[in-house]
Order: structure tokens, then C-alpha cells, then sequence
């Protein structure tokens, strides 16, 4: 865990990089939650981290995640092409796949800005994170009265 008191996400990344690096760890993982793309300067800020990333090391970074909320509909499009055009999104994490939410905006996504879906979320547990199954997804969302996807635990995601 690398922390400053500065604020300044980009000079945190550069030091959990250099960090890693002195104790031989492979990979660093950097949360820049809180991000909406109508906050400018947090958009920029974002973007500043991934050029120091790849300043850093210019083969990184390797994986992008955005993690949409399931239950924002349409505005998961938005968030999508805005990241990517900030920071080149390589995937999808969509949570709150339990209740109500079908995530049937993922059909949007992959007709207008397609980015691999790696994780959904059905649950609050660390064992409700669960690799994408399409097929169970597909299948759920034709399922009369389904209200999400079936797990492969029994449960609705």
C-alpha cells in the first residue's frame, strides 16, 4: 500500500510503481474511484496518471478496468466512451447484477464502444466478484421474469 498526503494521484501511481519495483512485485494495482466524466479536472487527472504510467513503464499499463454500476442504465455508454477516450478502457467490471438490474446496456456498450467484459458483480461478499459467463448472461436476459444472470453458486446476478 503506497499513500501520500499531496493529492496528486499521478505522483502516487509514480511511487507505488518505483515501490513495487525495489521489492520485486509484479504488479501494482492503482483505485481512482470516485470519477464521473462531467468532473473535468478528474477526468484530466486520470489522464495524467495513465502517461505517468506509461512513462514509467512504456508497456503499461496493461489493464484498464472501469467498473460500471448495473443499475446507472444508459449512463454506463457514456461512462464507457468517456473513459476510453481519458485513459483507453481494456475492460469491464459491472456490479450490482443481484437485484433488479438486467445490465442490458452491455448490449450498447458492445455495439458502440465493444470492450471485453471480465467480472460481474452479484453480491457484496469477495466471492460474489465472478468471471463474465455470456452465454448465462444471454440466457437470463430472455428468461421470462428473470430479474438478472444465474450464477454458477445458484445465485441471480
Amino acid at each position: 500500500m503506497v499513500a501520500q498526503e499531496s493529492g496528486d494521484a499521478a505522483a502516487v501511481i509514480f511511487d507505488a510503481i518505483n515501490a513495487a519495483r525495489a521489492r520485486k512485485i509484479d504488479v501494482v494495482l492503482a483505485d481512482t474511484a470516485g470519477r464521473l466524466p462531467t468532473q473535468l479536472h478528474l477526468m484530466e487527472e486520470i489522464a495524467k496518471v495513465r502517461r505517468v504510467i506509461a512513462k514509467a513503464d512504456p508497456t503499461g499499463p496493461h489493464e484498464v478496468l472501469l467498473v460500471l454500476d448495473a443499475n446507472i442504465g444508459q449512463n454506463a455508454l457514456t461512462q464507457v466512451k468517456a473513459f476510453d477516450k481519458a485513459i483507453g478502457v481494456t475492460g469491464l467490471v459491472v456490479t450490482k447484477l443481484d437485484g433488479t438490474a438486467k445490465g442490458g446496456v452491455l448490449a450498447a456498450i458492445a455495439r458502440q464502444c465493444p470492450k471485453p467484459l471480465r467480472f460481474i458483480g452479484v453480491g457484496e461478499g469477495i466471492d460474489d466478484l465472478q468471471p463474465f459467463k455470456a452465454r448465462e448472461f444471454v440466457d437470463a436476459l430472455f428468461e421470462p421474469g428473470a430479474a438478472a444472470v444465474k450464477t454458477g453458486a445458484g445465485k441471480r446476478a
